[in-house]
């Protein structure tokens, strides 16, 4: 983390960035180290400053309760457009997110902004693969109508930009481009591919994210007379050379230093060693 944020400051020094999680923050199982690991996961997340984070059916296993207080600790903008609580009946966050980018601050509000709408979608084929009850209490509603009503709202709303974050494997998430007209971008958290891939459909880009811990993708956005240009690539390997930020490196410090004092084994999968 403390590297991507580097690189992610470097980024937010030179152009506007919005910053997405697909989702599955939680890990698949309890454990007994979750007391040790999510505090100081979540304040790592909080400290990156994320602008939309979708709930995968990893987190739901965890409980509402439970992922509304990290989001509220955290400060995570939680999001999700098609999974409903069975009891209240309601979204269990919020249906999607608008984010103005760049532009001038005027008294009037921003002017010659991007306005960017972002949401999000969850594949009931995830909820069924798990056998937890938890998972029970929450109810899927079909992928394409949710993008449909979201694409149209977004629209009216004056979105220069459409963002879904799809949760809903690679071949649907191509699918979904296919049939639902308006998305500009689908990324894709249940990736398909071993790093960061992207692919065109019509007028949209679908794009794999890459490898936990060794992959970050990053979608260029640029307007160019009147016409969106979308491209993604792989920067992982430019984040692992930067310098950690100091605050996110500390972080780990006391993070690695509270494994070792209770006798734990660092579990970190897939982390390289840069030198």
């Amino acid at each position: 983390m403390a590297r991507w944020a580097s690189f992610i400051d470097s980024r937010r020094a030179i152009s506007p960035v919005l910053l997405l999680d697909t989702g599955d923050f939680f890990r698949p199982e309890k454990t007994p180290d979750d007391e040790i690991d999510y505090p100081y996961f979540f304040e790592g997340m909080r400290l990156l400053r994320y602008d939309a984070v979708n709930v995968g059916a990893n987190d739901l296993l965890y409980g509402r309760e439970i992922i509304a207080k990290a989001a509220k600790d955290a400060d995570l903008p939680l999001l999700s457009s098609n999974i409903i609580d069975r009891r209240s009946g309601d979204l269990l966050a919020a249906p999607f997110m608008i984010r103005d980018l760049g532009g001038k601050k005027t008294i009037l509000g921003r002017k010659g902004a991007i306005r960017t709408g972002i949401f999000s979608l969850t594949d009931r084929s995830f909820f069924d693969m798990i056998e937890n009850a938890e998972l029970d209490n929450y109810n899927i509603k079909e992928p394409a109508v949710t993008a449909l009503e979201a694409v149209s709202r977004l629209r009216g709303k004056k979105c220069d930009l459409i963002i879904a974050i799809s949760h809903l494997g690679w071949e649907k998430s191509v699918r979904l481009a296919e049939t639902v007209p308006g998305i500009d971008i689908v990324i894709n958290g249940h990736r398909g591919h071993d790093g960061t891939f992207q692919q065109r459909t019509g007028s949209t880009l679908v794009v794999d994210t890459g490898l936990h811990r060794i992959s970050l993708t990053e979608i260029e956005v640029r307007f160019t007379n009147g016409k969106l240009l979308t491209r993604a690539s792989d920067v992982g390997g430019v984040a692992l050379r930067m310098p950690g930020r100091k605050d996110l490196a500390g972080l780990e410090e006391r993070y690695l230093m509270e494994l070792e004092q209770k006798g734990i084994e660092d579990k970190r999968e897939n982390t390289v060693e840069v030198e």
